[in-house]
């Protein structure tokens, strides 16, 4: 993916997850392809050897895919497997991080999960946090996975956003708007 465009990518490794998705459904492997999927994140990771082996353009295809097939055989499931094999014939191995996070919310939709990404200006004090997570669930009705991340410029507040809803309660949001409001006011 380098210098592709990243919307694009992420369209592309959608319709892979979701093709992947399908599949693992119908043959009822969809817990078990994810398990295998995310172990093999870490082995497959930019710059790792597995990945430089199979993003070498002085290997062969043939040998890529019987390197795959010997290293992951009876390891993995047979699907993760056929899959891999069909990313490296599509060279979308560039993608496999990608389709591997849309997999895992795809998983996590068809359970009722929805990701929530929380961003403050400090790190969350784990009290805070599990208020937050509490408060987030019952305003979704929804098991709700949390992930912080931390943004120094925000000054002080948060910025929550669950799928295509934002909830931005941080201080220039809040002080935006009171001073539109003050400008608003005759004394």
């Amino acid at each position: 993916m380098v210098g592709g465009d990243p919307v694009k990518d992420t369209v592309v490794a959608g319709r892979y997850a979701k093709g992947l998705f399908l599949f693992t459904e119908k043959r009822g492997e969809t817990a078990g392809a994810l398990a295998d999927l995310l172990g093999l994140r870490a082995v497959l990771e930019p710059g790792s050897a597995a990945e430089r082996f199979l993003a070498s353009p002085v290997v062969l295809p043939a040998e890529k895919r019987r390197a795959l097939e010997q290293g992951l055989g009876g390891r993995v499931l047979r699907s993760v497997v056929l899959f891999l094999d069909l990313l490296l014939r599509k060279k979308r191995m560039g993608d496999f991080p990608v389709v591997v996070s849309e997999f895992e919310a795809l998983v996590e939709r068809s359970q009722g999960v929805q990701r929530a990404q929380v961003v403050s200006a400090r790190p969350l004090e784990t009290a805070e946090r599990e208020r937050l997570h509490r408060a987030l669930e019952r305003l979704t009705s929804a098991t709700i996975r949390l992930e912080a991340d931390v943004d120094p410029e925000l000054l002080g507040g948060a910025l929550v956003r669950i799928g295509d809803r934002v909830i931005d309660r941080s201080a220039r949001t809040l002080l935006r708007a009171m001073a539109e409001r003050l400008q608003h006011v005759s004394v």
